[in-house]
């Protein structure tokens, strides 16, 4: 990593709040390195964890809500029966042009950006294109996406050329456009932009240099109505999950983990590490996954108090993958990548822990999966491989669905995987499910 500075010191105004960075780890909070507890997923060749003891769920939810899965496989968009499995060819995107990240849904349509920097807005019944937008220049690219949100009729999403774009939801007009570049550019801009989050009426919007420049990142507030900018912020260090926003607080993980004050910039509590994740915060608790401090080889999910960096159970989680945990009631779904030389050797296993003491629920062996793991009304969602089931790895790999209370594998369908794959969203009767990091409702 090229971690050049860890700790956020000094803040002051300069055309808004400007935050800076101290030179030392030393500045920070001191870190409580202690744990209650310490678990490590318990490797059982049947599954692991007997939900049974836990009155025969570990959560609620209705299956039967669940309606279909937004996913992708090369330029073709598809639905899948988040029953069966089974797909259904909604659109073709022209030729070697790929859907990035995740797609959003909202009012009957499928929102996604594509690596040819547009915005497209599609009808999933219909089976066609509603609008495509370009985020002001067309060019292939296949870094610094954000995936797209739409919220009270504007869909909000960037490209590789490093501009954000607000657009009308139904009509795709462009109502404004802002560029991370240092000088306003919109073309050859050596920023990339790795996330967007809308909250209240502004959009906060996370930058990074390419790999051609080793320029600092920064945290662009933008007014949500106008795409003025209102504040901009360097960071510590490139994001390494994607930051949350809650209330008045920021967390996020940017090499080390930040809990900070968004009224003052003032940093609340800080956990060193060598990576961490996406957080997921529920019931006054925040759960990470992160590579240790004292560790480059191998990874954690830890559980820290929301207000103070004191460590309220760490579990192990194999090797340096960081994952992006999810938090259902009183569970904690999450990977262990085993790290092995198989075919499977860069993929996990999913397993399932309690939020209170980091008890593992439930361990499945035979599921190897490819991403973090989205939930709808109690099943699980994955790209993946079954490894029970019969024929070659081709047959045993694609997008599945695991019972959340058990583990257990109900459907795979082995057409539904490609390199270039969407990270599933699930459309229910009750909302829209996704990764820890989806923003949508």
């Amino acid at each position: 990593m090229k971690k050049h500075i860890s700790a956020i010191s000094i803040f002051f105004l300069v055309f808004g709040f400007v935050l800076m960075m101290g030179c030392s780890k030393d500045d920070g909070p001191e870190i409580d390195t202690k744990t209650e507890t310490e678990n490590k997923p318990d490797v059982d060749e049947n599954g692991g964890g007997d939900p049974t003891e836990q009155g025969g769920q570990i959560v609620s939810g209705d299956p039967s809500l669940n309606d279909f899965i937004v996913a992708s496989k090369g330029e073709v968009i598809y639905t899948l029966d988040a029953q069966t499995g089974e797909e259904t060819e909604i659109f073709t995107l022209p030729d070697f042009t790929y859907p990035k990240i995740l797609a959003d849904y909202k009012d009957d349509t499928v929102f996604l950006v594509t690596d040819d920097n547009s915005v497209n807005a599609i009808d999933p019944f219909g089976k066609g294109l509603i609008w495509e937008v370009p985020m002001l220049e067309f060019s292939s690219n296949s870094i610094g996406f954000a995936a797209p949100s739409c919220i009270d009729g504007t869909c909000y999403a960037s490209g590789g050329t490093g501009v954000v774009v607000a657009v009308d939801q139904v009509t795709g007009d462009l109502k404004w456009y802002y560029s991370s570049d240092s000088d306003g550019e919109l073309d050859n801009v050596i920023n990339d932009n790795e996330w967007l989050i809308i909250k209240g009426d502004k959009v906060y919007v996370f930058s990074d240099s390419n790999n051609v420049y080793d320029l600092p990142p920064y945290m662009h507030v933008l007014d949500r109505q106008t795409g003025a900018l209102l504040n901009k912020i360097e960071l510590p260090f490139p994001t390494t999950g994607t930051p949350v926003i809650e209330g008045d607080r920021l967390y996020l993980p940017a090499g080390d983990f930040y809990v900070i004050n968004l009224d003052t910039f003032d940093i609340i509590w800080q956990f060193e590490a060598n990576g961490v994740g996406t957080p997921a915060i529920s019931n006054g608790k925040v759960v990470i996954s992160a590579t240790p401090p004292d560790a480059d080889r191998s990874s954690a999910l830890y559980c820290f108090d929301v207000d103070s960096n004191k460590v309220l159970w760490k579990v192990d989680t194999g090797v340096n993958t960081i994952w992006a945990p999810l938090i259902v009631e009183n569970v904690v779904f999450s990977n262990y990548d085993k790290g092995t030389t198989f075919y499977d050797s860069t993929w996990a296993k999913p397993f399932a822990v309690d939020l209170e003491s980091g008890k593992q629920l439930w361990f499945k062996e035979n599921a190897t999966v490819k991403l973090s793991p989205v939930y709808a009304n109690g099943r699980l969602f994955f790209i993946g491989i079954d490894n029970d089931r019969k024929g070659g790895i081709s047959e045993k790999t694609g997008m599945m669905s695991l019972d959340a209370n058990t583990g257990e594998i109900l459907w795979l369908n082995p057409f539904m995987y490609d390199l270039r794959m969407l990270n599933p969203l699930v459309v229910a009767k009750n909302g829209v499910f996704g990764p820890s990091y989806y923003r949508g409702n």
